[in-house]
C-alpha cells in the first residue's frame, strides 16, 4: 500500500518540528498536539482527514512492523519502535477525534 502525499508532508513536517518548533513535544500531550495543528495549518483538514484514514488501515493490521514500515517510507529521519509508531497514529487519530 502506497502512502498518500499526506503522509510524507506530515513525516517531514514532523522531523522538522520535533526539535527546532517544539522541543518538549514528546513530553505532553500538548506538545504533540501542536505538531498536528501545525500540520492542519500547513497542509489543510483534508490532509488530516486523508492521513488519518491511513493511520486507521495501518494499525488495523496489527501484524505489521509500523516501526520497519516508518523506517522505509517516512521523510523523517528518525528511528521509532512499532509501539512508537502505534502510539503516535493512535494519538493523532484521538487529536484529530476531538477537532470540532
Amino acid at each position: 500500500m502506497t502512502p498518500p502525499k499526506s503522509f510524507y508532508d506530515f513525516t517531514l513536517q514532523f522531523h522538522q518540528d520535533l526539535d527546532v518548533v517544539h522541543p518538549g513535544w514528546a513530553e505532553t500531550p500538548d506538545g504533540r498536539n501542536q505538531i498536528y495543528e501545525d500540520f492542519r495549518q500547513g497542509y489543510g483538514d483534508k490532509a488530516v482527514l486523508e492521513l488519518a484514514t491511513y493511520c486507521e488501515e495501518l494499525l488495523a493490521d496489527s501484524e505489521t512492523d509500523l516501526g520497519s514500515f516508518w523506517l522505509a517510507e517516512s521523510k523523517a529521519d528518525l528511528v521509532i519502535q512499532d509501539e512508537g509508531v502505534r502510539f503516535l497514529f493512535n494519538d493523532f487519530l484521538g487529536w484529530m477525534g476531538s477537532l470540532s
